[in-house]
């Protein structure tokens, strides 16, 4: 008997741990960074926040590379577009929360020019769990192409890489 009950606490001590194994983290992806055609204008940046096991609330991103950033949504309502200033955003567990042109965003004043140049931002999600995570994002100029600052400092990194 108790040789039974000891097998079936270690079957179930196996299904937790494999269970446990299955588990979705919380993680942030895909991100870019839209400069806009003014450069005293705000830029714009976009990402893809995947849901983990529990719902979650994105309570602020934060970036040393811009003096200011703030969370927006883009809404047609009654044929008007709108654009306003959004304090969190829900993720729902297992689910895609997408930043995209036209929908939610993350607004950017006065990104540094040697970030610009660099070719890509770091920024920290956090969430409502104490959960921080770093994500990077891809500078694109307006048209969706990379800064010439970039490109020509990739080139110098690669040309010196080879010497």
């Amino acid at each position: 008997m108790r040789r039974g009950l000891f097998l079936i606490g270690l079957s179930l001590s196996a299904l937790a741990a494999l269970s446990a194994c299955d588990s979705k983290p919380l993680y942030v992806d895909g991100g870019y960074v839209r400069l806009n055609a003014n450069p005293s204008a705000p830029s714009a940046a976009y990402f893809t926040i995947h849901g983990g096991d529990k719902p979650v609330v994105l309570r602020d991103v934060t970036s040393e590379s811009a003096v200011r950033l703030e969370l927006h949504e883009s809404k047609t309502q009654n044929g008007m577009a709108s654009m306003a200033k959004i304090d969190t955003v829900d993720v729902p567990a297992g689910e895609k929360v997408t930043f995209t042109p036209g929908g939610k965003h993350i607004m950017l004043w006065q990104i540094n020019p040697e970030t610009v140049a660099a070719g890509k931002m770091t920024f920290t999600f956090i969430f409502s769990n104490g959960d921080r995570i770093l994500a990077d994002a891809v500078i694109q100029r307006p048209d969706g192409s990379a800064p010439d600052h970039a490109a020509g400092a990739s080139a110098a990194a690669d040309e010196h890489a080879g010497h």
